[in-house]
């Protein structure tokens, strides 16, 4: 081999492990684009994950995980369902993954990623409530026993931790959110800054319970923080992302995307609810 045909040859290797590099050994081997990366989320859980005015997955995750994928590299595909529902055909192998918080009994199918957001948990409560300084000063879930607590059908979370407590079990956020409103529950309780921003829009948005959310209160204490992850399918072939996604996620931190998108979705000054 002469020293042009030895440069040619090596230049054509340096190619093709260039492109096995960017778009892995199987894709690059058989001549195809990836499969996308399937996640199956909530349609009610704004201003988390939720279906728009056009039936399309919208909120603080859908964008943050589709900056996330874009820079990856990886194409995302989105569903959206009730919550029992979306949960189910994810452990079926319908999905790739789901944003949620990991449970006891979700440990055995799935392995999670950093936190795409820490919830501060918080009780929100109507102010004519006959018991509300007893529930603003409520400091732990072992306050709570002596509430009825309205929660949402299929909260993995709740169901393991709220287990001794007077729940009432509502189909969807929603239906919860106009519960309390309403006057039908005691205590919701919620991330601070999200159930904040969802009771404005609410508010804003003219709701039938609109009177109701205006009396919502919000108490001063932190009973637990959630991790709330993208958590993957054991058994997905994308479970060996979470190493690149945790890096991306923390870049995005580093470059200040995360927190354009937390102003955009959780704004600083919330006016029209007692804080």
């Amino acid at each position: 081999m002469n020293i042009n045909h030895f440069f040619r040859y090596g230049f054509s290797v340096l190619c093709l492990v260039i492109v096995i590099l960017f778009n892995g050994l199987p894709f690059a081997l058989a001549g195809t684009s990836p499969s996308p990366f399937k996640w199956i989320d909530d349609e009610d859980y704004s201003p988390f994950i939720h279906k728009d005015s056009l039936g399309n997955p919208s909120g603080f995750y859908k964008d943050l995980m589709n900056e996330i994928f874009k820079r990856m590299g990886i194409p995302l595909q989105c569903e959206v369902y009730p919550w029992k529902r979306a949960q189910k055909y994810v452990q079926e192998g319908l999905g790739d993954g789901m944003v949620t918080t990991m449970t006891q009994k979700r440990r055995s199918l799935f392995k999670a990623t950093d936190p795409l957001f820490i919830n501060n948990e918080r009780v929100f409560a109507r102010s004519d409530n006959p018991r509300i300084k007893q529930i603003m000063a409520i400091k732990s879930i072992e306050g709570l026993k002596p509430f009825k607590v309205v929660e949402t059908i299929g909260s993995g979370w709740s169901e393991e931790h709220f287990k001794d407590l007077n729940i009432i079990w509502a189909p969807t956020h929603t239906t919860a959110l106009n519960m309390l409103a309403n006057g039908r529950a005691d205590i919701y309780v919620l991330g601070r800054e999200p159930g904040i921003s969802d009771i404005i829009e609410r508010i804003n948005k003219k709701s039938p319970y609109r009177e109701g959310f205006k009396k919502i209160m919000v108490g001063q204490h932190t009973l637990t923080t959630i991790n709330y992850c993208l958590l993957i399918r054991k058994n997905s072939n994308y479970i060996g992302i979470i190493p690149e996604f945790n890096r991306t996620l923390h870049n995005l931190k580093e470059d200040g995307t995360y927190q354009s998108f937390l102003r955009k979705y959780f704004p600083p000054n919330l006016p029209g609810i007692t804080k």
